[in-house]
């Protein structure tokens, strides 16, 4: 199974993140921010699209995801809503045409009422219809706090979303922090649903906060989940996501504990 890294989990700096992409080992990269946190897809600096396609081009990367960090908010939020909806999310979808990403990563609004529930089913049923008009997925992830967090919650939500281009981005160590069992559980439920997947580890705290950390350093059975996604077989790749600082070198030992388990796995399957 492929590995593929968010760009900014190396670098903020566009030619850092490729070239110690390279250096690594990389060639599919997921994208959300260039140059600094606040410039997030769709809306990066001039020129910055324009060396990514000259990359793709050549065949050096590809471009596996988009994430523009769309219904993070609360549905209360109607402005920030209609923008994501109206302009954000559209925009994201033309850029990922342009760069050929087939899937746009959204989140699921934060928890405030129930009664929220099934008007978040329908902004995500909205969302998968714009994304379908530009042939692409939208990919749901689970993050604590929101109406998705638990893998649980998350295939109950995208169940009754009901579209085929409307998926789960699976995310273990968030799960871990909302309460979770990760594996087997959470991602049992999410199963049918999986379009991607991240990686990095995660330990829950009291008052319902998390903690990343690196593999191994947290609570998630990284191993018995690694097994099982390469065992089904759903998806072409991994994405690391190590949210540690500072982060190229965390990356680094990120990747290197990863690939060990990867490695023991391969051991496990070998015929």
């Amino acid at each position: 199974m492929e590995l593929a890294i968010i760009t900014d989990e190396i670098s903020l700096d566009l030619e850092e993140a490729l070239s110690e992409g390279k250096a690594l080992g990389f060639r599919k990269y997921e994208l959300r921010c260039i140059d600094n946190y606040k410039m997030r897809v769709p809306f990066f600096n001039q020129g910055r699209e324009a060396r990514l396609l000259e990359e793709i081009a050549k065949k050096e990367i590809e471009i596996s995801a988009l994430t523009p960090g769309v219904f993070k908010n609360s549905l209360s939020d109607r402005s920030r809503l209609q923008t994501e909806l109206d302009d954000i999310l559209p925009k994201t979808c033309e850029m990922a045409v342009r760069l050929g990403a087939p899937m746009i990563i959204v989140f699921a609004f934060l928890e405030q009422k129930a009664s929220d529930r099934a008007e978040v089913i329908a902004r995500l049923r909205e969302a998968g219809q714009i994304a379908k008009a530009f042939g692409l997925q939208i990919s749901v992830e689970n993050e604590p706090g929101h109406f998705c967090d638990t893998g649980v919650k998350t295939a109950k939500i995208v169940s009754e979303v009901s579209m085929d281009n409307v998926g789960i981005n699976w995310d273990p160590g968030n799960a871990l922090g909302a309460g979770e069992i990760a594996y087997p559980i959470g991602y049992e439920a999410i199963r049918p649903h999986l379009f991607n997947m991240h990686v990095k580890d995660n330990i829950p705290l009291p008052n319902s906060k998390w903690e990343n950390r690196l593999i191994g350093d947290g609570g998630m059975n990284w191993l018995g989940q690694l097994k099982a996604v390469k065992k089904d077989a759903i998806i072409p790749h991994l994405t690391l996501e190590t949210h540690v600082f500072p982060v190229l070198e965390s990356t680094r030992e990120n990747l290197r504990r990863l690939r060990i388990l990867i490695e023991t796995i391969d051991d496990f399957y070998k015929p």
